[in-house]
């Protein structure tokens, strides 16, 4: 039987590796009823830029688009673009250490 110090350096250890798979990746945002999401934005070229945005797979359920465009139009009015045009869009469902996690990320064209 393994000792309580070993034990708690054991459990220390595999916490600290587990955490260490996670990252930052955007900025927390939430909408008027206090949903949490998270969202990250890509430069890919020409004007062209990808969104991604995260969020519960509980409370996100039937709102990822709704999410998405609002998103994409904060993001595009922050860079000075008169619009944007949706290029690609796509949602589902990601697994991560916690659990499932709603997504949708789209490809928009600042105009």
């Amino acid at each position: 039987m393994p000792s309580l110090p070993r034990l708690m350096l054991t459990c220390l250890i595999l916490l600290t590796a587990a955490c260490s798979q996670f990252k930052e990746t955007g900025r927390a945002i939430s909408d008027e009823n206090g949903i949490m999401l998270d969202s990250e934005e890509h430069l890919l070229g020409q004007k062209r830029y990808q969104i991604t945005v995260r969020g519960s797979s509980i409370l996100f359920d039937g709102q990822a688009e709704q999410f998405f465009n609002r998103r994409a139009e904060e993001y595009t009015h922050s860079l000075g673009c008169k619009g944007w045009k949706l290029i690609s869009y796509q949602s589902g469902i990601e697994n991560t250490l916690f659990g499932a996690r709603r997504y949708a990320r789209g490809v928009v064209e600042c105009l």
